[in-house]
């Protein structure tokens, strides 16, 4: 008999669920369903449903509705339109969204409470559709399996297919508490399934989220991070894929961290780089107002904005934005903040300025600091040659910058050693010259110009090395076989090596290139005058002479017998 009665209590179980039903709470639960429409960029509408899960107004809902949209509304049970704001997060894997609204002022709004998570053989009840009529009733299921993923969440199968038009609605347990909303099967499938509500409320966007390709693929605004470094994070890697709508991400950072110093730096940043200058202005302002931020680096963000526009050639000058403001915000900077950073930008600016002295001393204080480096004593160098100090200074300095390297020297030195090696080349010592450009060649593994060939080779023939010169001069052609000087010079050092010949077709190519340089019309002079011929040495050093080459009449008069 008991046998029996259980058989009987299973039936009507299975029936019930089967039965369309209507529990006392299902009245509220109804207040917080809306229907959602969503707008791509072509006026398409898309239309799905949602629930409000608490007082702030988010909501859940499904993915696929809101891929592509542009703009959406949630429209409650009493038909007031509802902007959606945000996303807040988003799963295709899942296909579904969390969404932030603007709650109109005043609003009352209706929330589902969330429940415990429901267990195999449990009854849900499957609420109506968002549009459906007030007196529609729920759907009494029972849920054949709870699966986990993502550690904490659960996936619900039920055993049976809900109408089409029920999806995306809140299951909820007897005590009318969510448990997650109904999706779908695909295919022949004959069960829908529910997936975990608190799998959906954990979505948030992260500080590595501006390239997630979920997200992207809605083109409503995204809800920034809670954190503020998170936040910073996002709006820096969203800046680095040049999104249209940047700058409105900004201005909700500086809304909600109003005392945090990026927000107005990476909102003036954007404006300057957009050539509103007038606006970024404004931004440093505000910023320089605003209590708890940062003024050091609001002064040291303008004054890096002002110098990097007065070294474009097409700059026109906005208002006080001069080198001379530039510098003035780095000092400004500097005495609230004394910071390395701060006196290098200061260098560069009064550098730009041709205060070159100034310069000098702002980066040589920086070599007793924790940004000693090699270029600081290279940024004196440079200064000390604007000014025309003595090249025993400037090699000093440049020595001071090469010492920072350990031997065998990295690339890094490369820049420090050629320089180097052009100041020995100005006092004369030739070899030691040769020694750098030698050094630097190494460096750079080969990839070196034609000029730099040329310049090795002028202070070789210095030291007599004519082999090596003749091989430089040689590549100096290979690479810039238009270039008449190399020709020039190749003749030139033909000539001295005793290559008469050789001189001869290197002036003569010289001279095709470019008919009104006198070098090579006074080398084939010089040359012919040698192999006898002095009608052709003539003809050339006149030639030189009208070309205004202040040596040929030396050779024209001795080959006069003057």
């Amino acid at each position: 008999m008991k046998r029996k009665i259980l058989s009987l209590t299973f039936v009507l179980a299975a029936f019930c669920s089967a039965m369309p039903q209507t529990p006392k709470w299902a009245k509220k639960i109804r207040m917080a369903q809306v229907t959602i429409v969503a707008s791509d960029a072509k006026g398409e509408l898309h239309e799905t449903q949602g629930a409000f899960v608490n007082e702030e107004g988010d909501l859940i809902t499904e993915y696929d509705a809101l891929k592509g949209a542009v703009k959406a509304t949630a429209i409650d049970q009493k038909g007031i339109e509802i902007p959606i704001s945000y996303v807040k997060g988003a799963s295709s894997m899942y296909n579904v969204a969390r969404l932030s609204t603007s709650l109109p002022e005043k609003y009352k709004i209706a929330s589902l409470t969330m429940g415990e998570p429901a267990k195999s053989g449990q009854l849900v009840w499957i609420m109506p559709n968002a549009k459906a009529e007030k007196k529609a009733p729920c759907v009494v299921d029972t849920v054949t399996e709870a699966t986990a993923f993502r550690d904490s969440f659960t996936y619900y199968t039920l055993s049976t297919v809900p109408g089409e038009r029920m999806s995306t609605s809140p299951v909820m347990n007897e005590e009318g508490e969510l448990i997650g909303l109904l999706q779908m099967p695909v295919g022949k499938d004959t069960r829908s399934y529910v997936i975990d509500a608190n799998f959906i409320l954990n979505l948030a966007i992260g500080a590595m989220d501006a390239a997630n390709n979920d997200l992207n693929s809605i083109g409503i605004p995204k809800c920034l991070p809670d954190n503020e470094a998170a936040a910073s994070s996002f709006l820096y890697l969203l800046g680095a894929r040049d999104t249209t709508g940047y700058l409105s991400y900004v201005d909700d950072f500086i809304k909600r961290f109003p005392e945090s110093t990026t927000g107005y730096t990476l909102k003036a940043e954007e404006l300057v780089r957009r050539q509103q200058y007038a606006e970024a202005d404004e931004a440093y302002q505000k910023g320089l107002q605003q209590e708890g931020t940062k003024k050091d680096e609001l002064h040291f963000s303008l004054s890096k904005a002002i110098y990097s526009l007065s070294q474009k050639p097409d700059y026109k000058v906005y208002a006080d934005w001069t080198l001379e403001r530039a510098s003035a915000e780095a000092r400004q900077a500097f005495e609230i903040n004394p910071l390395p950073f701060y006196t290098s930008q200061l260098g560069e600016c009064l550098y730009a300025e041709k205060k070159y002295d100034e310069a000098c001393q702002q980066f040589l204080s920086l070599t007793k600091t924790n940004l000693r480096s090699p270029d600081n004593f290279l940024f004196a160098a440079q200064c000390k040659q604007m000014v025309e100090a003595s090249d025993e200074e400037i090699l000093a300095l440049q020595d001071s910058a090469i010492a920072f390297y350990p031997k065998p020297f990295p690339k890094e030195a490369a820049t420090a050693i050629i320089l180097r090696a052009g100041t020995k080349a100005r006092m004369g010592k030739a070899r030691e010259a040769v020694q750098d450009f030698n050094e630097y060649e190494h460096l750079m593994g080969g990839q070196v110009g034609a000029s730099f060939y040329y310049e090795r080779e002028q202070q070789e023939i210095k030291c007599r090395m004519y082999p090596a010169a003749l091989n430089d001069i040689e590549r100096a052609i290979r690479l810039q076989p238009q270039e008449a000087l190399f020709w020039a010079e190749s003749a030139a050092l033909n000539y001295r090596v005793g290559q008469i010949d050789e001189a001869i077709e290197a002036a003569e190519k010289s001279v095709s290139l470019d008919p009104q340089f006198p070098d090579p019309h006074r080398i084939l002079g010089v040359c012919y005058a040698d192999k006898g011929d002095r009608n052709k040495a003539r003809t050339y050093l006149q030639k030189a002479v009208e070309l205004g080459d202040t040596l040929a009449q030396g050779v024209l008069d001795k080959l006069a017998g003057k």
